[in-house]
C-alpha cells in the first residue's frame, strides 16, 4: 500500500492500518525527511524519526531531560553500535541507567511528538509494507492510533491559539517571585511544569522534563501565565528579515488549517463506514422492520 498524502490523508492512512489490524511498517515522507511508524494488530509500538530531527531521537529527548549528559548519551550510542545495533532503550534499561517506566513514557511522548509533526505535511507521499513486528519487552504498551488522532486533531485546533500568546521569537520562563502558589488548586498541565521550572528556563527543556509534547507545554504555560505565576523574558537576537518570519508564521497557520480539514474529514469517513455497515447492515434493517407492525 502506498501513494500520495494529498490523494489519501494522514487520519485515514492510519485509520485503515488500525481498523485492519495491520503488522508492519508505515513510512511517511515529506517536508525532505521520512518518519516509520512501526504497528503490531494495528496499534503503534515504535516510531523511527528522521535523522535530520535529532531533536526527536530518544536519546537526545532523555539528554534534553537530565537524565543524561552529553558524555553520557555519546557513550551508550557507541555501546549500542558494538552491540549488534541494539535500541538505546534496551541498553539503558538493561544497564539500570533509566528505569523502564521513564523509557516508556518518553517512547510515548516521541510516537505521539512525531504523529503532530507529520500531520502538518501538506505534501509527502506514505508507503505501509507488512511484516511481523514483535513489541520490545522495555517499550511499554502498544498506542491505539484513534486516540493520538483526537488528540492530534486538538493539537492543530489549539496550538495557534497558545503560541500567539507568546513572543515569536526565542523566550525564557521563570516562576515569579514572591507568589503564593497553591499546587492542589493547578491542572495536571500546570502542576507537571511548574515543578520542571525548577530544572531549566529553556520552554524546550521544561517540556521535555515534564514529558510533554510542545503543543502541551505551550498550553500549560498559558495557563501559569494567565494565574500570574510566571514571566515570560525576550531573548535578544540579531534582527532577521522581519518580512521572512511573517511568511514563514502564516504559512504554518495554512498548513495547520489544511491538517484539520483532513482530520475531519477523516473522522466523517470512518462514521459514513460505520452507519453503512452496522446501522444499514441486513441484520439492523431486520430488526427495525420486525417492529414496524408493532407501531
Amino acid at each position: 500500500m502506498q501513494g500520495k498524502i494529498a490523494d489519501f490523508s494522514i487520519p485515514d492512512i492510519f485509520q485503515l492500518v488500525s481498523t485492519q489490524g495491520k503488522s508492519g511498517s508505515l513510512t511517511i515522507t515529506g517536508d525532505e525527511k521520512s518518519t516509520v511508524f512501526l504497528f503490531t494488530d494495528g496499534r503503534i509500538v515504535d516510531v523511527q524519526p528522521g535523522r535530520r530531527d535529532t531533536r526527536s531521537l530518544l536519546g537526545t529527548m532523555l539528554r534534553d531531560a537530565g537524565y543524561l549528559t552529553d558524555g553520557e548519551l555519546k557513550r551508550f550510542l557507541e555501546a549500542r553500535g558494538t552491540g549488534g545495533g541494539r535500541k538505546i532503550g534496551e541498553i539503558l534499561v538493561e544497564r539500570g541507567k533509566v528505569p523502564k517506566e521513564v523509557i516508556s513514557r518518553y517512547l510515548a511522548l516521541q510516537v505521539k511528538e512525531c504523529l503532530f509533526d507529520v500531520l502538518t505535511l501538506r505534501e509527502g507521499e506514505y508507503r505501509f509494507e507488512g511484516f511481523a513486528v514483535r513489541p520490545a519487552t522495555w517499550a511499554g504498551e502498544p498506542i491505539r492510533p484513534d486516540v493520538l488522532m483526537m488528540e492530534g486533531m486538538q493539537f492543530l485546533d489549539e496550538y495557534p491559539i497558545y503560541r500567539q500568546k507568546f513572543p515569536p521569537g526565542p523566550f525564557r520562563v521563570v516562576r515569579r517571585k514572591g507568589e503564593r502558589v497553591d499546587t492542589y488548586a493547578f491542572q495536571e498541565l500546570e502542576r507537571l511544569l511548574w515543578k520542571a521550572l525548577d530544572f531549566s528556563e529553556e520552554p524546550e527543556r521544561v517540556y521535555r522534563k515534564a514529558c510533554l509534547t510542545g503543543f502541551e507545554g505551550i498550553k500549560g504555560l498559558a495557563f501559569l501565565h494567565e494565574r500570574g505565576l510566571i514571566d515570560i523574558v525576550t531573548i535578544q537576537t540579531p534582527e532577521a528579515d522581519p518580512s521572512h518570519r511573517i511568511r514563514k508564521e502564516l504559512s504554518f497557520q495554512r498548513v495547520l488549517a489544511w491538517g484539520k480539514a483532513a482530520m475531519w474529514m477523516g473522522t466523517a469517513v470512518v462514521a459514513a463506514a460505520w452507519i453503512r455497515r452496522v446501522l444499514l447492515s441486513p441484520d439492523t434493517v431486520a430488526l427495525f422492520t420486525g417492529w414496524v407492525p408493532f407501531f
